[in-house]
């Protein structure tokens, strides 16, 4: 009998967190500010966000989707001046496949 190890697969969640609508952006309006004395006079505005990535273990039959809003709603995100789309939900890469990690 042969004692095979299994390894889990990890899924990569990619999470875009980005300011609400009608909320003051002041680090987009500095941007904008500094595209426009760069000559950039046709950027009429920038609004900043982010991109979060959670790596997790997959478990069988769990609602990954369902997942990453908790996580969003209960710490990832401020719901009163953020909102969030789950952009994807996909394999994660193995630590062998990964390329320019620090």
């Amino acid at each position: 009998m042969t004692n095979t190890q299994v390894t889990p697969v990890k899924l990569k969640m990619t999470i875009l967190v980005r300011i609400r609508p009608g909320i003051l952006d002041p680090q987009g309006q500095a941007v904008c500010q500094a595209l426009h004395d760069s000559g950039a006079n046709e950027v009429e505005s920038v609004r900043i966000g982010k991109i979060i990535e959670v790596i997790i273990e997959d478990k069988p039959f769990e609602d990954f989707a369902q997942v990453a809003k908790s996580f969003c709603e209960s710490l990832l995100v401020n719901p009163l001046t953020e909102e969030f789309e789950i952009l994807s939900i996909v394999p994660a890469p193995t630590s062998s496949s990964r390329t320019g990690s620090r």
